[in-house]
């Protein structure tokens, strides 16, 4: 009863109530948009397990594609094993701009050891203008993807 009192008196709202309701929604959103996200994939990679003569037709590039995509997905992920004893290196260094470093750090790394690893599963080299294209596009949201788990794995070792 005192929720829906909180929520539904209207004299009494404060300054923040829309800000309250704009962080639900994200919180919402996201969680809607990871669900929506690994339902896809799953279902993506069963339907790949089922239908694995469709998917030798699709081409080695295809394959390769698939491949960089999973190790770009977990590598992220694996900052989890470490995340705790950055966070201590951070909070020991003197300045908010060396702690900042650190983190741009982590994440720059990860996003060399995607570009090289797709560099690598490509024979160190391209088709043409559109693949680089395409290929720049990956790197971009390869490194936004980085950012945000690695952001989200530092909010949940931080407590």
């Amino acid at each position: 009863m005192i929720l829906g009192y909180i929520l539904y008196e209207e004299e009494r709202t404060f300054e923040g109530s829309k800000l309250i309701w704009a962080e639900i929604g994200k919180f919402v959103g996201s969680k809607v948009a990871s669900v929506v996200i690994t339902v896809a994939v799953l279902f993506g990679g069963y339907w790949c397990y089922e239908n694995w003569d469709t998917v030798k037709g699709f081409g080695h590039g295809v394959k390769i594609f698939l491949f960089w995509l999973v190790l770009v997905g977990a590598l992220p992920w694996s900052s989890y094993l470490f995340m705790r004893p950055l966070l201590a290196f951070q909070s020991n260094l003197a300045s908010e701009q060396a702690a900042a470093a650190a983190s741009i750090g982590l994440i720059a790394g990860f996003c060399l050891i995607d570009v090289v690893l797709a560099l690598w599963l490509g024979d160190w080299s391209s088709a043409g203008g559109f693949t680089w294209f395409v290929a720049v596009l990956g790197f971009i949201a390869a490194g936004a993807y980085n950012f945000v788990i690695c952001e989200s794995l530092a909010r949940h070792a931080d407590g």
